[in-house]
């Protein structure tokens, strides 16, 4: 899967696809275990690489920050009672802040502390 492309033609749009592709093609964590997170991360990856064929950086990353920001409230106010929607939603939080890390290191961390 090594594209032959130059290293500063590799886009967020690459970074995004090879998660994709790991997540779906991936041996080394049982799927079963893993479903409902993977199905989180699919969904985030999906709704982030349309965003970013439209989106400039500052709205793509205000948008997901306030997405992260929406769910930290959701889980801390036990929003989520079903164990399969949690792990769908933790799978669904953690690709968005893979993906905004590779824009910014610092939107590993929760900023509101």
């Amino acid at each position: 899967m090594i594209d032959k492309k130059k290293l500063n033609q590799f886009t967020l749009v690459d970074v995004i696809e090879r998660r994709i592709h790991f997540t779906n093609s991936n041996t080394i964590f049982d799927k079963v275990d893993f479903k409902e997170i993977n199905e989180g991360e699919l969904l985030a990856y999906g709704e982030m690489l349309d965003d970013i064929k439209e989106m400039k950086e500052s709205e793509f990353v205000d948008k997901y920050l306030n997405i992260i920001n929406k769910l930290s409230i959701q889980f801390e106010n036990e929003a989520y009672t079903d164990q399969k929607q949690v792990k769908k939603m933790s799978g669904y939080n953690n690709a968005i802040v893979n993906i905004l890390k590779c824009i910014n290191p610092i939107y590993e961390y929760d900023l509101e502390d």
